[in-house]
């Protein structure tokens, strides 16, 4: 069974997650059994270049395996293929076997240079099937990597398929699919490399702002109109820049301005490294957008276009600082709280718990209910994080409680109050005595009382955001 094993993960720098979480599944399956890991090359840093390309050389010629990752057929693919053609040059030169594989989310997928080689899906079946492949059976090598891998530890290797199909429809979610959308186009192609040039000898930040200030915005009028009232026919950056400070919503502008500054192939890493795709809210008329770095576009190693969306939130914010900003009165904010504080105990108290113990027995083995301790001791750690979030003079008994929001189910308030030390005894109690149906016994009639608390929350903030709203 061969020790020494190495990936060259070709993919762009917009599905760096995708390829970084592929890198750790790899390497954390292969190290199973206290053998050695996979070694992953993963180029998550450097941009095309000459830096990019010796890199690039260095790594393909020591890598045994090149897996492909194609996530949409319309992206420049250029330095993929770059990638793929130096691997598989460099292994035909030595009349080696060049093992090239690629996951792309075509169905049919069309990427001519690949049509010999080893294609895979993004479904979970097919995640599946490439880590058989590439471990288990002898698909890329005479013989297979990790033989009983899936056999000998089924549920990671179970887990890793899910993990990785996960991200893949994370990623691959058209942003299409949001009908508030702007690209900003940051020059007409023929004339791109020579403001490129142009722009060249300035700072990024400078660079970044004469991209923009001459760029195309392409919006629907639902769009502008958000952007920029209902008067505007068409955008351009200048006129974005007003409209958003007139609206005192400028910062998500900034904050695109240095995202793509340091989107440029000369920024240090950690420059690099702080973008942040997801920029600051916009409020407009008691309703809150999120605006979302979708996809950014290169032409010859430089930022091309961007692509934003605005994601509808809730009516309120669930930040209560934010919410003071906007003049949210007392009442909406301590609501806003209480139901981020009820959410948080569901999914990352009460479900994670409930969900790790239904349908064991009180039989359980060792190695299961060692499992369910783990999670137990995760979802104990969550709720000491929302307990010190609630922790204000506001929520302090059931009678500050209603005198800050105002529900009036006073028997549900009361019961999840008076319960609660109770609730925590008990679980403890059957934890410490190893009993799953305890555990569950314990934790249902809190599933449906925080199920109702959050639906009396929701549409008790609703109906107080709606008599906000102008006439």
């Amino acid at each position: 069974m061969p020790d020494d094993f190495s990936v060259f993960l070709s993919h762009r720098a917009e599905d760096r997650y995708l390829a970084r979480l592929l890198k750790a599944r790899l390497e954390y399956l292969s190290s199973l059994d206290r053998q050695r890991p996979v070694e992953c090359y993963v180029c998550e840093e450097i941009p095309g270049g000459a830096e990019w390309r010796q890199w690039m050389i260095d790594n393909t010629a020591r890598a045994d395996c090149l897996i492909f990752i194609h996530t949409n057929a319309e992206h420049n693919w250029t330095w993929c293929a770059s990638e793929i053609s130096q691997f598989d040059g460099y292994k035909r030169a030595l009349k080696l076997m060049s093992k090239v594989l690629w996951f792309s989310v075509d169905s049919s997928p069309s990427f001519p240079m690949l049509a010999e080689n080893e294609f895979y899906g993004i479904g979970e079946d097919d995640v599946r099937r490439f880590l058989e492949d590439l471990f288990v059976k002898p698909t890329f090598g005479n013989v297979p990597l990790r033989p009983r891998l899936n056999a000998n530890h089924a549920r990671e290797f179970n887990d890793a398929a899910k993990d990785i199909h996960a991200q893949f429809m994370q990623i691959t979610r058209p942003e299409e699919l949001f009908r508030l959308r702007l690209r900003i186009v940051f020059s007409d192609e023929l004339s791109f490399r020579q403001k490129a040039d142009l722009l060249a000898p300035l700072a990024p930040a400078d660079r970044a702002r004469g991209f923009l200030k001459d760029a195309r915005l392409e919006a629907d009028a639902a769009t502008v109109t958000l952007l920029s009232g209902p008067d505007t026919a068409e955008l351009d950056w200048e006129d974005l820049l007003r409209a958003q400070n007139r609206y005192d919503s400028g910062a998500w502008l900034d904050e695109l301005t240095n995202y793509v500054a340091n989107s440029f192939a000369d920024v240090d890493i950690a420059s690099r490294r702080s973008r942040e795709q997801v920029l600051s809210p916009i409020f407009r008329d008691l309703k809150l957008y999120q605006p979302v770095i979708a996809r950014l576009e290169y032409l010859d190693n430089t930022p091309f276009s961007v692509v934003l969306i605005f994601v509808p939130m809730p009516p309120f914010s669930e930040d209560p600082r934010l919410m003071v900003a906007q003049n949210m009165p007392k009442d909406i904010v301590f609501l806003s709280i209480l139901l981020r504080l009820a959410r948080r105990f569901r999914w990352s108290f009460l479900e994670p718990l409930y969900n790790a113990v239904e349908g064991m027995d009180d039989d359980v083995n060792a190695k299961r209910w060692d499992d369910l301790l783990e999670r137990y001791h995760e979802c104990l750690e969550n709720l000491d994080s929302i307990l010190r979030q609630s922790n204000m003079r506001e929520l302090e008994t059931v009678g500050d409680i209603k005198s800050a929001i105002n529900i009036s189910d006073d028997a549900l308030l009361k019961e999840m109050f008076k319960d609660w030390g109770t609730f925590q005894t008990r679980l403890a109690q059957a934890v410490e005595k190893r009993s799953p149906g305890d555990i569950k016994q314990t934790l249902e009639p809190w599933l449906k009382r925080n199920k109702d608390f959050m639906k009396q929350l929701l549409v008790e903030s609703q109906g107080r955001v709606e008599k906000l709203r102008p006439m």
